[in-house]
């Protein structure tokens, strides 16, 4: 590349019918002026040139540093939504256990309370049929009672009753001793009858 002094100390020959050597080296030093001025210019746009560039390769190392930031967020993100995903499923099988848990312990008590319950029905039943039973018996063994009693008896038992509402003394001699020994004999079959019934 041609540099300022390279033309400044250009010569040419000179000939016969040439340039005026004059305006030549007015038009070349025009152009040396000119060419310093692009020189400069240029070494000032390769120097922002190599800035730039510079600043390219900066930018190209925080894209990248960005880039694997953002794949490293990103994987962070995934594996937080993957421990999220997991622990929200521990959480849930726990929970469905214990639901489990709770409802086979309420279903037991159920059925210990419903057990219990029909042993207590089954007995109330029994004792019920039981007193029923018992009751039956007794109206049965009062209803033999009356029956086996003799009108006659139960008459000549009245008259004796009569004479003992009289004053004592009275009672004592209208009562032979006949007259008691029946009365207590008959009192006995009866007493008898009943024990055995």
């Amino acid at each position: 590349m041609l540099k300022p002094m390279d033309i400044h100390n250009k010569e040419f020959k000179k000939a016969m019918r040439g340039y005026d050597a004059e305006e030549v080296d007015e038009f070349l030093d025009e152009i040396i002026v000119d060419y310093e001025k692009m020189q400069r210019e240029l070494d000032v746009l390769k120097t922002q040139l190599s800035n730039y560039s510079e600043n390219m390769n900066s930018y190209r190392e925080k894209e990248i540093s960005l880039n694997n930031t953002l794949v490293s967020a990103q994987r962070f993100a995934d594996q937080l939504i993957k421990d999220a995903e997991q622990k929200a499923a521990g959480i849930v099988a726990d929970a469905e256990a214990e639901a489990q848990r709770i409802i086979g312990s309420t279903e037991a008590k159920y059925n210990k309370v419903l057990e219990d319950y029909t042993m207590l029905a089954t007995r109330y039943n029994d004792a019920k049929e039981t007193l029923k039973d018992y009751f039956r018996n007794q109206i049965a063994v009062l209803e033999k009672e009356e029956a086996g009693i003799n009108t006659d008896e139960v008459a000549a038992y009245l008259k004796q009753n009569e004479a003992l509402e009289a004053p004592a003394e009275d009672a004592e001699q209208a009562m032979s001793e006949n007259e008691e020994t029946k009365i207590n004999v008959k009192l006995k079959e009866i007493m008898d009858s009943t024990e055995t019934k």
